[in-house]
């Protein structure tokens, strides 16, 4: 319903091909060997609540584990999904154990990127580009929302091969209404 001016498609590198990525959560601390989640004492953060080490290392630099990934790591399409998931909505019900969050990155991730092996050196590679995007009109940010919030996004993933292109969006606090 409002005029563009502006469009901005920021590219996501996604280049991680194993779950293993996120392997250093179990042997640092944030989760147990039982893959709970250490508890934290509640505290807020941009409308999130934080009530355990893996909000903490997703969301606070002054974490003890927030550098467990890199700042080059938390770029990754991979990362971003893991936190979309794990951060959610306004009204998240938050899981106690790692696992399901993994499960759904992998589905999700699985679903949404395109890979292929060489067939000399039989190396996965990632064929799909994801971008980043977003809209302004004459009053600012238009989508995907005129708000910005960290679990606010729109990436749009391309698979130059079979030429599809995925939506993935969402709203923080928004309504369809």
């Amino acid at each position: 319903g409002s005029k563009v001016t502006k469009i901005e498609a920021t590219v996501v590198p996604c280049t991680q091909i194993s779950m293993s990525f996120f392997d250093c959560l179990y042997t640092e601390g944030v989760v147990r060997e039982t893959g709970h989640i250490v508890k934290c004492y509640d505290d807020y953060y941009d409308d999130s609540l934080i009530s355990d080490e893996l909000r903490k290392a997703l969301l606070l630099e002054d974490s003890d584990h927030y550098d467990l990934f890199s700042q080059s790591d938390r770029k990754e399409f991979l990362f971003c999904l893991f936190k979309h998931l794990c951060l959610g909505g306004a009204v998240c019900q938050f899981e106690d154990v790692l696992g399901p969050y993994l499960e759904t990155t992998k589905a999700l991730y699985k679903d949404l990127v395109s890979v292929q092996k060489n067939p000399e050196t039989k190396e996965i590679s990632i064929t799909s580009t994801v971008f980043r995007v977003s809209a302004y009109d004459e009053n600012g940010l238009c989508y995907p929302s005129n708000k910005s919030h960290e679990q606010t996004f729109a990436y749009l993933i391309v698979d130059p091969f079979r030429r599809h292109v995925h939506t993935l969006y969402h709203r923080f606090g928004g309504s369809i209404f």
